[in-house]
């Protein structure tokens, strides 16, 4: 089981989770899970790498680019609460040139990479 999951969940609780979930399943449903698990655990994997490192600066640079009701509400809101926000944290990644697509590329298979591909280009536009 354990090579159906690379790249694997960091923390180890969630990782034996994943096995003990792709073991309970019938055999012709494990490569989809394990594959939707290696995508999960290389997003996972890319926003730890923003983990405390979101300034009030990257804060006031993502609402400029915001749609103005969503702005209100996040700038409302505050640094604070809005700092552990995903679209937050990948937006403060890729100021520092840490980009979500080339981080993927890296740590996926090219299989995975290229399903990954499909997903992004069937998805609604933003």
């Amino acid at each position: 089981m354990e090579e159906l999951l690379r790249p694997r969940h960091p923390l180890a609780k969630y990782h034996q989770s994943q096995l003990e979930f792709l073991a309970a399943l019938p055999e012709a449903q494990r490569a989809y899970h394990a594959r939707l698990f290696r995508l999960g655990n290389a997003s996972y994997r890319y926003q730890q790498q923003a983990a405390g490192e979101v300034t009030e600066d990257d804060f006031r640079h993502w609402l400029a680019g915001l749609p103005e009701k969503m702005r209100l509400a996040m700038e409302r809101d505050g640094f604070e609460a809005s700092k552990n926000s995903l679209s937050l944290r990948r937006h403060a990644l890729e100021r520092r040139d840490l980009g979500h697509d080339a981080f993927l590329q890296a740590i996926l298979s090219p299989e995975d990479w290229a399903y990954q591909q499909e997903l992004a280009q069937s998805s609604p536009p933003k």
